[in-house]
Formats: C-alpha cells, sequence, structure tokens
C-alpha cells in the first residue's frame, strides 16, 4: 500500500516537473502551447478519421475549453485513493 500511494504521488510530481520544463525549454506556458496546436488539433477533430474523439471533445464547452485542474484531479484521485485503502485495511468507514 506503501508503494501504491507513493507512486500515486511521485507520478503526479513528476508530470508537473516536465510540464515545468517544457515552459522552460520552449518558453509558453501549458495553455500558450495548447493555443498554438490548435490548427492541429482541429485539423484532426474534423478529419472523420477519429469520430468518437471528436464527439468527446465536441461535448466540451466552447466558450470555455477544457480546463484540467491537477489540483482537483489529484485531490479527487487520493481520497478516492485513500478510502479505499482504508477499506481494505479495516473496513473504516470512507466518510470519517
Amino acid at each position: 500500500m506503501n508503494v501504491l500511494l507513493y507512486s500515486y504521488v511521485q507520478g503526479t510530481a513528476v508530470h508537473l516537473e516536465r510540464e515545468k520544463q517544457a515552459a522552460g525549454d520552449t518558453g509558453l506556458s501549458g495553455e500558450q502551447w495548447m493555443d498554438a496546436q490548435a490548427a492541429a488539433f482541429d485539423a484532426v477533430t474534423t478529419s472523420g478519421r477519429y469520430p468518437v474523439f471528436a464527439e468527446v471533445t465536441g461535448s466540451f464547452d466552447a466558450a470555455n475549453g477544457y480546463d484540467l485542474r491537477l489540483d482537483e484531479v489529484f485531490e479527487l484521485g487520493l481520497t478516492s485513493m485513500l478510502d479505499g485503502l482504508a477499506l481494505r485495511i479495516g473496513g473504516a468507514d470512507p466518510g470519517r
């Protein structure tokens, strides 16, 4: 269980570090990089070759786009993992 928890936290940290490295290498924030990829993304989603991908990405709010809030994703994953571990260890109520 220790390895599982460590791997989850380390995996998130690795991705944060890679994002920082990419920003340093390119001089672009993640959002700026995504904006620069918009034409290529549109080409993929309108090509007709990937209809399910186009449908899923088309369901995002066009005005606001899709904002990946890593803090929220991390918290949800960590809470779910800890609740599951609590149940596995001793049948504890995850609401506590």
